[in-house]
């Protein structure tokens, strides 16, 4: 299953060098700036075809160097697997994902979650947050409502082109009508895979309260908004909110402002855990659903956590590291040099170590 061997030539901090990764957990140590998130970003890049910190890829060219050239060998389904990715100041990024010399697609390699410190915001930053999480695991469960999504979608950009332009009447009509009913489609899609969502993260939480460290978690619940009134159909909704959205230039109501939010005894989690707690409820909502994704598609999974000493003691950084152990896939974390991560490791697991 595992990625081995990683090789990174004039990307970002790196003008040529090579890591090892081990197939159970790999942790990476550094100073700030060393380039620690740049090793994920590598290896997200050669997965996904995306970088998690710019659009431009060619921003990952290392310094008065003209293209960047990463590659990374491993195995899937017990076969060779060789990524490879280039990118030139005055070309798109190229990458090839081959299995034993024949070309697969991203979407069937890994399953790739990586927890960034923007994610320490999922439960109380913009929804947005929440919705590009929540979309990468429908998607992966259910493939098949990416098409239904990027109708939807370009349906929305036909009626905010309208509402913007100040277009006919007739035509504001027609994308409306398109909407309304894409969108309830979407919208049943999201409320039903939120069930199985919700149901997964309620049992995984519930269970790990029992454990001392985690017994600020007790009867955690979570609840969906669709993006609309409740009380409405989408269809008369955006006719009542028509005024509003053409003064704003595009449309405030639909399945596109879908949102859900976390609550622990009724109370929401966001404005009554500390910092340290928000992360770890973070942390074990991410675990949940790779158990999730496990049962319900058998992916190999790879999950890779930055800085994950960071705002947790001693005994919460031990305790969250036991769950993380747990998952059946490969781990990659990443720490500041000195930080006690190191020695908690040691303690729990074998594993490769990476100085930078």
């Amino acid at each position: 299953m595992p990625l081995k061997r990683l090789h990174l030539h004039n990307f970002r901090l790196f003008k040529e060098k090579d890591f090892n990764i081990s197939e159970g957990t790999t942790l990476i140590l550094g100073k700030n700036g060393s380039g620690k998130t740049s090793i994920l970003e590598s290896l997200n890049i050669l997965i996904s075809g995306k970088s998690f910190r710019t659009q431009e890829t060619k921003e990952c060219i290392k310094s008065e160097q003209e293209f960047f050239n990463i590659s990374c060998k491993g195995t899937f389904a017990e076969k060779n697997l060789l990524l490879n990715s280039q990118n030139s100041l005055s070309n798109r990024l190229k990458t090839s994902r081959k299995l034993d010399g024949s070309p697969i697609k991203k979407e069937d390699l890994y399953f790739l979650q990586i927890v960034l410190a923007k994610h320490l915001r999922l439960l109380e930053g913009e929804p947005e947050i929440r919705k590009e999480y929540f979309n990468s695991l429908m998607f992966h469960v259910k493939p098949e409502l990416k098409k239904l999504n990027s109708s939807y979608q370009k349906a929305l950009k036909q009626r905010n082109r309208c509402l913007k332009k100040g277009l006919s009447q007739a035509e504001l009509n027609l994308w409306s009508n398109e909407v309304a009913t894409l969108g309830l489609d979407l919208s049943k899609e999201q409320y039903n895979f939120f069930q199985l969502f919700k149901g997964h993260v309620r049992e995984f939480i519930n269970t790990a309260s029992r454990l001392s460290s985690f017994s600020f978690l007790e009867e955690v619940d979570v609840t969906f908004s669709k993006g609309w009134e409740r009380s409405k159909k989408l269809e008369v909704s955006l006719k009542d909110c028509i005024d509003r959205d053409t003064a704003l230039g595009y449309t405030s109501k639909g399945p596109h402002r879908m949102d859900f939010t976390f609550s622990i005894k009724n109370k929401k989690a966001s404005s009554n855990l500390s910092r340290g707690q928000l992360k770890i409820l973070i942390l074990l909502i991410f675990l949940s659903n790779f158990r999730m994704i496990k049962e319900l598609v058998q992916s190999e999974i790879i999950l890779m956590v930055d800085d994950l000493g960071s705002e947790l003691d001693s005994k919460n950084l031990s305790a969250i590291l036991e769950e993380i152990l747990k998952i059946d896939g490969q781990i990659i974390l990443t720490g500041i040099e000195g930080e006690e991560m190191h020695g908690s490791l040691k303690k729990m697991a074998n594993f490769t170590q990476i100085n930078l």
